[in-house]
């Protein structure tokens, strides 16, 4: 069941990481006309800033999902964790550009999940290796 732990925590940043992205061109496309329950305060700019940051955001969880499932090595596993901390901090920044303050629900839910990835992540730690660099004898 090891073996396992990494995938399920990959898939999660990947749903995590689209769900997010998403999330960033929605907010390109409507702007300000996007209902979210709360007005949002952003200026343009930080509607753009807020909505690439978000994008930022899945590319990262989406590439360093698949480069721990391709390789389990130490290095993927750190940009695992990287990733996950840039998801935390960039929900708590982006609470403040588009509202002035984080969302108490919303950071709730990111660390939630966050937690959750984490956890599967150091169930799966014994499944990583260290890179190891292959010696070539020439002939």
């Amino acid at each position: 069941m090891k073996k396992y732990w990494l995938t399920f925590a990959s898939v999660l940043m990947i749903v995590v990481g689209l769900l997010r992205g998403m999330g960033g061109v929605t907010l390109l496309i409507q702007g300000d006309k996007l209902d979210l329950g709360l007005p949002i305060t952003a200026s343009p700019e930080g509607l753009k800033i807020a909505a690439y940051s978000l994008i930022a955001v899945c590319c990262l969880l989406v590439i360093s999902a698949i480069c721990l499932t391709i390789r389990r090595y130490v290095a993927n596993y750190a940009f695992c964790w990287i990733s996950l901390l840039l998801f935390l901090i960039g929900g708590i920044v982006n609470g403040f550009l588009l509202f002035g303050h984080p969302l108490a629900g919303g950071q709730l839910m990111n660390w939630g999940i966050s937690f959750v990835i984490g956890l599967l992540l150091v169930l799966g730690k014994d499944t990583v290796k260290s890179k190891h660099i292959q010696e070539y004898e020439y002939k």
